[in-house]
């Protein structure tokens, strides 16, 4: 979804499902303070971008993990691969079918949120990430 927020904290502030959204960003900062947070919009899309994949390009979309309002939820997406499939993959019986695409899980209800299983997907994509870096 795009919007026209020019700080993170006016994105959360304007999204249709900012408690959940606050919860989730604050949930991140805390969990993992080594991950880097930055507000990026592109045409189509703005959102909060947290740490930097392995190959630092100048890419916007270059983020560990993204979380970006939608109309129906708030969308976590999540890089990175574990045995050859993305993450996401590993963790899908998690979660109904409906809230798990390739790499990306839509969050709506903060009540019905596992935080030991997201804490476990990120751990999964910084190792992944880490193992990128060592591998160049």
């Amino acid at each position: 979804m795009n919007s026209s927020a020019k700080t993170i904290e006016e994105l959360i502030e304007t999204s249709e499902h900012r408690e959940l959204f606050h919860l989730l960003d604050q949930w991140i900062q805390t969990t993992f303070p080594q991950l880097s947070r930055r507000l990026i919009a592109s045409g189509t899309i703005t959102f909060i971008g947290y740490g930097e994949l392995y190959d630092a390009t100048d890419d916007i979309y270059n983020s560990l993990l993204s979380l970006a309002p939608q109309k129906n939820n708030v969308s976590l997406y999540i890089s990175g691969e574990k045995n050859g499939q993305p993450i996401l993959k590993s963790y899908e019986q998690y979660f109904a079918k409906s809230a798990v695409g390739k790499v990306c899980l839509r969050l709506r209800n903060p009540k019905k949120i596992d935080f030991n299983v997201l804490e476990a997907i990120v751990t999964d994509v910084i190792a992944w990430n880490d193992t990128q870096k060592a591998s160049e």
